[in-house]
Formats: C-alpha cells, structure tokens, sequence
C-alpha cells in the first residue's frame, strides 16, 4: 500500500480545542516523555509571537471515541511543540526574560504569561498557523511506530533509549515499569533529567540483564537493543528475574544510611550492588550484620581516599587493602560499564564484605584514619602555600 500523507495548516485555536477536549492525544506507548526545559519552551513561544515558522506536526486519526463519534487524534512527531503551547495558554509558566532573544518581545511579553499578553500578542498565538502532516488513518500501530522510530533515526536530540522506547518490546515495558519502584527514590538514584530523558528505563535494561546474565559489557547500546529486538514479543514470564532484582531491592534498601547513601545512589555502585547482592544469592551466602557493618566501614574508607594519594604501610595486610580499594577507585572513574572494571568492584566488594578474614574490620579503620590525617595534610599545606600567604610575605 502506497504511503498517503496531506499537508495543510491549522491555527493554534483549533489544535487547543482539540487537545483540550481530548481529541487531539499523545500516545506514550511509543512517544518519548516530556523532555523539554523552560527555555525550550520559552524560546518556541518566542518564535510563535514573532510568526516565524516552526517545524511541522504530525498527525494520525487513530480512531474514533464512541461517545462522542469524533476521531480520536495522535500526535505522531511534535507532541513537545503542542504540550508547550498548551501549557502557555492554560498558565503553566511564563515568558522568562532571560530566555527571550528578541529585545521587542522581551519588552512586551516578558515575564507574562499568556493571560497578561498585550492582546495583539494573544491573537498572534491563537492565529498562528501550524504546519501539520496528516496521516492516512488507514495505517495501523505498527506502522505509526515504525514512523515515528524513522522521523527520529538521524535526530541527534533523542537518545538511544528515546529512540528504543518507540519499538514495541516487551522487555522495555518490563525494564519501565522496574523503572517505577519506590526503590530508585528511596535510594536517589535517578534525577529528574534522567526521568526526563529516559535514562532511568536504560539503567533498568542494565539490572535486568546483569539479573539474566551476570556482568556483562555495555560500553555500547547493542546488547540493550539486541534485548529489545529478541524478547519483543515475552520475557521473564514467570517473574523469576523480577522477583530476583527485588529481592536484592530488599537487601541494598538494608544497606542504605546516611552514611552509605551518597554512595549507593551512584548508578555504577547500585549496579556493584546489585552484582554483589546477585552473587550472595547464587552462592547461597545469608546477607548479615557482619557485612552490612563491613560494607559500611568500606564506603566511610572508600570516600576518604584519594588517587593521588602515594602511601605505603609496613603492614601487608594494610597495604594489600589500600591496594584494593585503590584499584576500586580507578575501576569507577573511567570506563565504568566495561566489563573488567565492572568485574573489578564486584570482586572487590565481594572480598571486603565476604571473603576477607574478620580483622579487614580493623583494617579498614587503620585506613580510614591514615587517609582523613592525610587529608588534614593536604588542607595544611594548601593553606600554607596560598595565594594569600604568598602575597602577605
């Protein structure tokens, strides 16, 4: 079937009476969520009172509300353009000056929100033509999605995971709704950017298959979209691996204090975390006091330590732990998602936390006191060496 497409106009008053009385709809089902930032949307209200052009929607009567007998319509490409506009008109925000880049408009409009506009302003909004490409509502779901992944292929401002969220996957519904646990706020792992952009759903993907199959490589997004692809139709039917994740949900929510959680809510240590918690289960090893309380003597040394720190101890087993956590450090600054360094701070965490005689106890408050003394050190000599000082001489 040949694809059928028509380009017309519409008014911005006819778009927000569609949209407001729901006949003009985003589908998130395959649509990024709403991304856009303040300025963003300053910036577009800004072009719309100057009448310039702005790029075309897309359009497609999907079907019909039985109550009503109208078309019920998606917006396929441009729902961050309508949402704005509406939000604008219903009084959701205002023209922030700072944003506005033109000096007139900032003059007239700015800090107003639509109901304080001059009233030539208000009918340069409610009279800008949109420019819209309607849909044959003759295509079905799967070509629209196939679209809309096709309008964004070469869009280098949605993310691969942006990108992914217009497959249908079954997978990807999995690794959202783990998305929407109590769990990541509790622990602070995700910001709102990362909502915003999807970033939460990606880190999820990342659990799941570390869940299924250990730690694995994601310095690229093929194994993510290699899992979207090849469980797009079932995965973890009988809920295995989910009540897996939250089981170890249950054990780092344990480990999680005021002292530990600066650092949990690190996506690459909540993904040791998780390692270590999956481990512990494989391995049939009971979560207790004894490694909550060597996990925690663990974080309070790791945060106190520097990499520039060039020390050594007569002691070998002092030196041998200074060399772990030392090699810890390096494995979460750089190259993060790589496989060996991934593998670094689970064997690592596992060794402290599990493995190591009862004395790494001990151990790990020798350090933590011969890194804060280093540290006063440090901050000694800085003040020493000054600008200040230097300048008083």
């Amino acid at each position: 079937m040949a694809l059928m497409f028509n380009r017309n106009t519409k008014t911005i008053k006819d778009v927000y009476d569609d949209f407001s009385r729901g006949k003009l709809i985003v589908d998130l089902s395959y649509q990024r969520r709403k991304v856009w930032l303040l300025q963003d949307k300053v910036r577009l209200i800004e072009t719309v009172l100057l009448e310039l052009i702005i790029p075309e929607v897309f359009f497609w009567p999907a079907d019909i509300d039985v109550d009503t007998g109208e078309m019920v319509i998606h917006i396929v490409d441009g729902q961050q353009r309508i949402t704005s506009i509406v939000e604008f008109i219903h009084g959701d925000f205002s023209l922030d000056s700072k944003y506005l880049l033109n000096d007139t408009i900032k003059e007239y409009c700015g800090k107003r929100k639509f109901d304080d506009l001059p009233s030539e302003y208000k009918n340069k909004v409610w009279l800008y033509k949109l420019s819209v490409v309607d849909i044959d509502p003759s295509f079905n779901k799967k070509a629209i999605t196939e679209m809309f992944y096709r309008l964004n292929l070469t869009n280098y401002s949605l993310n691969p995971q942006e990108r992914r969220n217009s497959k249908e996957s079954y997978f990807g519904d999995m690794a959202e709704a783990l998305s929407e646990l109590d769990f990541w706020k509790k622990c602070r792992v995700f910001s709102s950017a990362d909502a915003r952009r999807m970033k939460d759903v990606e880190y999820c993907c990342s659990i799941y298959i570390l869940a299924n199959e250990g730690i694995v490589d994601q310095t690229n997004d093929k194994k993510i979209n290699d899992y979207y692809d090849d469980f797009a139709e079932s995965f973890d039917n009988n809920e295995i691996l989910t009540k897996k994740i939250e089981s170890a949900m249950d054990v780092i929510i344990k480990l999680c204090d005021k002292v530990t959680l600066s650092f949990i809510s690190k996506k690459a240590q909540m993904y040791t975390l998780f390692s270590l918690v999956f481990k512990l289960m494989d391995d049939e090893i009971q979560f207790n006091s004894e490694i909550f309380e060597r996990f925690k003597l663990f974080v309070i040394t790791y945060n106190l330590f520097r990499n520039e720190y060039n020390l050594s101890f007569s002691e070998s087993n002092l030196q041998e732990l200074n060399e772990h956590i030392k090699k810890y450090k390096l494995a979460s600054s750089e190259g993060i998602n790589k496989f060996r360094n991934r593998a670094i701070r689970l064997q690592t965490l596992f060794e402290i936390c599990v493995s190591m005689p009862g004395e790494v106890k001990e151990c790990l408050r020798s350090l933590t006191v011969t890194y804060e003394q280093q540290k006063l050190s440090d901050v000694s000599f800085e003040a020493f060496d000054s600008d200040d000082i230097v300048d008083n001489v």
